[in-house]
C-alpha cells in the first residue's frame, strides 16, 4: 500500500471519532469536555478544601500540612515481609545446592558409563608342589 492509501484508510476510521473544523458539536458533548477540563484543572483553595476533607482536620499553615504527612505511615507496598522473604531466599538456595549436587551426580555418573571397559588377564604361575621330608 502507498503512503496516500494509508492515509486515506486511517482518516476514514477517525472520521467518526474527531471533529472537523467548522463542524457543530452538540452542547452536551461541549459540556463533558468542559466539566472534564474543570475537574483536572484544581485551584489551590479547591486542593486544600480536598485534603483537610480527607485529612479530617484543619490544615491551614505548612507546620500543620507537615506534622499531617509527618504522622501518617511509611507506604508498606514497597517493603517485603522479613519472614516471607527470609522462606523464600533460603529455599532458593537449597533448590541451587540440590541443582548443583544433581548435576554433579548425573555428570560423573555419565562419565563413568562412558569408561571403556579393561579386560585385564592376570597370569598364574603354578607352584611345583613341595616335597615333604617325611617321604
Amino acid at each position: 500500500m502507498t503512503m496516500d492509501a494509508l492515509k486515506l484508510f486511517y482518516e476514514s476510521k477517525l472520521e467518526g471519532k474527531r471533529p472537523r473544523p467548522g463542524d457543530r458539536v452538540e452542547p452536551s458533548t461541549l459540556e463533558q469536555r468542559t466539566s472534564q477540563a474543570a475537574e483536572t484543572v484544581d485551584t489551590a483553595e479547591t486542593l486544600l478544601r480536598h485534603l483537610e476533607q480527607r485529612a479530617g482536620q484543619p490544615l491551614r499553615s505548612c507546620a500543620a500540612i507537615d506534622a499531617y504527612v509527618a504522622a501518617q505511615p511509611t507506604p508498606t507496598d514497597t517493603a517485603r515481609p522479613a519472614g516471607r522473604s527470609l522462606l523464600r531466599e533460603t529455599l532458593l538456595v537449597l533448590f541451587l545446592v540440590a541443582a548443583a549436587l544433581q548435576y554433579y551426580y548425573v555428570d560423573v555418573s555419565l562419565e563413568i558409563a562412558a569408561l571403556k571397559r579393561i579386560t585385564v588377564f592376570v597370569p598364574v604361575y603354578e607352584t611345583p608342589p613341595r616335597r615333604s621330608v617325611d617321604s
